[in-house]
């Protein structure tokens, strides 16, 4: 048991980096060398496609930079905002006791919290783009497979159980049903609002006589939704690789220092 730890760190620093960081500075060195489409050109392109009995059949990766066009504005469930997106989170915090035995063979009595997800709930409406080239958007597939959205956390709250009347949620919602001895609630909300700018990366194709963006069928390729712009998103990156690059031989060392003094010893 004691060589397993230490094997893991060697094995998860090696990981780290030699598969993910390099899997990371791809998709930076994707986003940086390709460029901007705008949807009139993608539009110009599937008639040509058309035009050669292709169009169906046709696809393309592309950047795309715009904003958000929805339909129906939703109401979001705890802060009652209107927006185009909602991902919400509904987490109930609990609080137990619980007896264990000390080193000294005595019971301890310790007192626990959990948090326990009740809902994540994604709304399912169609979310288009569009760009002042164009009257007619894209649709977005924000919720099929693939898709790493990347959209801000706009609400985070706890609330104790004495306060869950100040929110409309929960004029319905049963609490008590969910035994153990109830704190609160964590509540939290990641949402795109009316009119957000964003920047996408994934695959174009036609489903009917509306552009889609998806994932590509490339799984190499990625499917990108996000409200930073790509200067943003291309330093982000490069942080998360060079984590991955220090965390990795950090992980490496103790890994090799902790085999080193377990045969020594």
């Amino acid at each position: 048991m004691g060589i397993i730890i230490p094997i893991l760190l060697v094995a998860g620093g090696l990981l780290a980096i030699f598969y993910f960081r390099p899997k990371t500075q791809n998709s930076i060195t994707e986003i940086k060398f390709m460029q901007t489409k705008t949807i009139s050109e993608l539009k110009d392109m599937f008639s040509q496609m058309d035009a050669s009995g292709l169009g169906n059949d046709y696809r393309e990766f592309v950047e795309l930079k715009g904003t958000v066009v929805s339909d129906e504005l939703i109401d979001t469930p705890f802060s009652n905002r209107k927006v185009a997106y909602c991902n919400s989170r509904l987490a109930q915090v609990t609080e137990s006791r619980e007896q264990y035995r000390d080193s000294n063979g005595n019971y301890q009595t310790r007192i626990r919290k959990d948090e326990n997800t009740i809902s994540n709930e994604k709304t399912s409406q169609v979310i288009s783009m569009k760009d002042s080239s164009s009257n007619e958007p894209v649709v977005l597939e924000i919720n099929g497979t693939g898709c790493k959205l990347d959209i801000p956390k706009t609400f985070d709250r706890f609330e104790p159980k004495a306060n869950l009347g100040n929110y409309r949620y929960f004029n319905t919602f049963s609490w008590n049903r969910f035994g153990a001895e109830t704190l609160g609630f964590k509540m939290t909300e990641e949402t795109i609002e009316a009119n957000q700018s964003l920047y996408v990366i994934g695959e174009a194709f036609r489903v009917g006589d509306k552009i889609h963006i998806g994932k590509p069928q490339d799984a190499k390729k990625p499917f990108i939704v996000t409200t930073k712009s790509e200067e943003d998103l291309i330093n982000h990156s490069n942080q998360n690789a060079l984590f991955l690059l220090i965390g990795g031989i950090i992980s490496i060392v103790f890994g090799v220092i902790m085999i080193f003094y377990g045969l020594a010893g």
